[in-house]
């Protein structure tokens, strides 16, 4: 009997000690009411970094509470965005989906995950704006490629698992970033939704162009100038990581790939690794900081200190702010958030 006690007190304990705050958030974006969930770590830092996890087609958020708790659990803020609800293909029914594909007749998802960080980094100020960092399944893979596009002054790095990169009809809109970009892409090579090899048979859901994984490699070759290339095998005959660099550049493009891996979030023995882990140990090589440059003097003195603070805060009092250097999280507005970043930044 003594010993039943004993366990259950130690039972208690370690339950208490992996306890997570979890609640639900609703705000107003882009006009409309936009929810998500948020995963609060035990144990509580003065600088915590922050995971966005983004579901696949036809998921909530709520179906990722696993993967959010481990995170939380690896002493990150998680949040999980749940994404609009749209009429399907066939018109019979409705659908989760990311608009990764910037169609302006859904909602403004680059909006949303934007107004999300804005609402944590207000009420959660122990989250450091330096350290968010993106997960995205499926379609969710598809919009952390268009955050790596658009929201890219806000958020670190990227990870997509089995979802692949959007074009525009136009041609691809993702070239004039100002920064160097970290991206992991896993991805199967049967994955009979979202190809691995160009002429695949995927299924184009969302009727637009996309770029497997091969050529995201070639893109961001491209983009970053990528001449090195290292490859490691993780479990043989299964699963192969190819890392991507150039000396001169801050990121690398890491793919994990899947021999005969299809359309799953993958973990476990038979893969050799988890998606997740993988996920957190790729983001945390990075800082926003790090691909930061010489915005910040904004007296041209050679020098980051108190002085360049001075000059934004006396330029937020002027009637009219307007100084676009001054716009260091490049959200198109000169205000109390730029100072953080600099301040953040000096400091």
């Amino acid at each position: 009997m003594l010993i039943l006690k004993v366990f259950k007190i130690l039972l208690v304990t370690l339950l208490l000690s992996s306890f997570q705050f979890a609640q639900e958030v609703e705000i107003i974006s882009d006009g409309a009411e936009r929810s998500f969930r948020v995963n609060i770590p035990s144990e509580s830092s003065d600088s915590l970094p922050m995971m966005i996890i983004l579901h696949g087609l036809g998921e909530t958020s709520a179906s990722w509470y696993g993967v959010a708790s481990y995170i939380a659990n690896q002493g990150f803020v998680a949040v999980r965005p749940e994404s609009g609800t749209f009429l399907n293909n066939s018109g019979t029914g409705n659908v989760k989906l990311w608009n990764a594909i910037l169609d302006s007749t859904r909602f403004d998802d680059v909006q949303f995950i934007s107004d999300v960080i804005d609402y944590m980094l207000i009420n959660y100020d122990y989250i450091n704006h330096k350290r968010i960092y993106v997960l995205g399944s499926s379609n969710g893979g598809y919009m952390a490629y268009r955050l790596s596009c658009d929201l890219s002054h806000r958020i670190t790095a990227f990870t997509s698992v089995i979802g692949n990169m959007f074009l525009d009809d136009d041609g691809y809109d993702c070239t004039d970033q100002g920064r160097d970009i970290p991206i992991l892409h896993i991805h199967g090579t049967e994955d009979p939704i979202n190809s691995y090899y160009p002429g695949g048979n995927g299924v184009d859901i969302l009727d637009d162009q996309y770029l497997t994984i091969i050529e995201s490699i070639e893109f961001w070759s491209s983009y970053h100038q990528y001449d090195l290339m290292e490859i490691d095998t993780i479990l043989s005959d299964v699963s192969v990581r190819y890392t991507y660099s150039n000396d001169s550049v801050s990121s690398d493009f890491e793919h994990i790939k899947v021999i005969g891996g299809g359309h799953i979030y993958f973990y476990g023995d038979n893969y050799g690794f988890s998606s997740t882990q993988e996920a957190i140990d790729y983001s945390l090589q990075y800082e926003l900081s790090d691909f930061i440059y010489n915005q910040e003097d904004t007296n041209n003195d050679g020098i980051y200190n108190s002085e360049d603070i001075d000059q934004v805060v006396n330029h937020l009092f002027d009637e009219s702010p307007n100084n676009s250097s001054y716009d260091f999280n490049s959200d198109q507005n000169i205000n109390i958030f730029d100072l953080l970043v600099l301040i953040d930044f000096i400091y």
